[in-house]
């Protein structure tokens, strides 16, 4: 039997470094630039978090296992998602 909460773990694991990447991108090369730029960002967010997913699955082989793609996917979907919704509020400078 799988344990999902290691599987889980490692993800959330891998999920906290594409967030800090992320910050240090924002604060680099989006942060001053207007809309047209947050919205390029929050793109790349969403991108940043497949690739994560996909890398993850790729590496620890789970592409036959429905439930860790299910439990994985979730997982990024929902670190996506808490990232949009911060970045979006973040005021434009």
């Amino acid at each position: 039997m799988v344990d999902y909460s290691v599987i889980e773990s490692d993800f959330e694991c891998s999920c906290g470094d594409v967030i800090k990447d992320l910050a240090q991108i924002y604060k680099s090369d989006y942060h001053s630039g207007g809309p047209g730029r947050l919205e390029a960002f929050l793109d790349l967010i969403k991108h940043a978090f497949e690739k994560a997913e996909a890398a993850f699955i790729n590496t620890n082989n789970l592409v036959q296992d429905p439930e860790a793609l299910r439990r994985i996917r979730q997982i990024a979907k929902t670190h996506a998602k808490k990232c949009v919704e911060e970045y979006a509020k973040t005021p434009l400078v």
